[in-house]
């Protein structure tokens, strides 16, 4: 389970039970139609009999759907109407949608919205541009924080506690390479205060390269990351850095004054700003 470490940690304030619970839900992805008892003990690392009890208690509550005849579960409508409820309650998200499909398409690639779920970051929204050969994710992707570019702007300015928590936790995953690992996340941050954008050369898959740039957090909201990404012979670094990176500062800067003054109409008035220069 993504959370066990805290969990282990005596902390009197966690329910346990309702942690485990939660755990089952986010073991399915956007691939997985259905999962049975076996799959979803192996990804949680419960035993199936925990399974079982807890997969029939969501179950009777409608966050899970058993299909007695394959005798697999699937999300049910609670869960479903939760995620979406969430998705649709983030201004950023409102905002950011329309830029970022016009920046796809007048760069012709894949522009990505996430952010941080446990040791990674998810899409939660994806514009895709019309290369033929594209970065293709949805929402629902996961990349790596430490590796990915929208992973390491994200390490760039959230707070120091929780980027020290995530790299103790990180650390073990990588063994020998975490060295080097650690060198990319703080050059990536360094990256970040000099230019505005952190990139990933070849570093979460060789043959990708991308850019991102965090959206700053208003107290208490969720942080929010931009990126823009594609087949590294198709997207010249040059190229990354000098004419698409300036479009997603672009658009960060914008939803971050809307949030802040709240004018709204400001969006359309100024949304070509976000285009790449021909």
């Amino acid at each position: 389970m993504g959370n066990s470490a805290r969990e282990e940690d005596g902390d009197s304030q966690i329910v346990v039970a309702l942690g485990r619970g939660l755990a089952l839900l986010d073991a399915f992805s956007r691939n997985d139609a259905t999962l049975g008892n076996a799959e979803l003990a192996e990804r949680t690392g419960l035993t199936k009999s925990t399974v079982s009890r807890l997969a029939y208690t969501l179950a009777l509550h409608n966050y899970l759907s058993f299909d007695p005849r394959s005798r697999e579960y699937r999300l049910g409508p609670r869960a479903i109407r939760l995620g979406a409820i969430a998705l649709a309650s983030s201004n950023v998200r409102t905002l950011a949608l329309p830029l970022m499909r016009k920046l796809a398409a007048g760069s012709h690639f894949n522009v990505g919205l996430g952010t941080r779920d446990d040791l990674q970051i998810v899409y939660t929204d994806a514009a895709e541009g019309d290369a033929l050969i594209a970065l293709r994710l949805f929402p629902g992707s996961r990349l790596p924080l430490a590796t990915s570019a929208m992973g390491r702007a994200y390490l760039a300015v959230c707070g120091q506690d929780e980027r020290d928590d995530v790299l103790d936790r990180l650390r073990p995953h990588y063994g020998d390479e975490w060295g080097r690992i650690r060198k990319g996340v703080d050059d990536a941050i360094d990256e970040h205060r000099r230019l505005g954008y952190c990139a990933s050369i070849g570093d979460w898959q060789k043959d990708i390269s991308g850019v991102a740039v965090p959206i700053a957090a208003h107290p208490g909201e969720a942080l929010y990351v931009l990126n823009l990404g594609g087949p590294a012979y198709a997207l010249p670094e040059k190229e990354l850095r000098e004419r698409l990176a300036p479009g997603l500062i672009a658009i960060a800067r914008q939803v971050e004054e809307i949030l802040l003054t709240g004018d709204a109409a400001q969006q359309a008035d100024r949304s070509d700003a976000v285009l790449p220069n021909p």
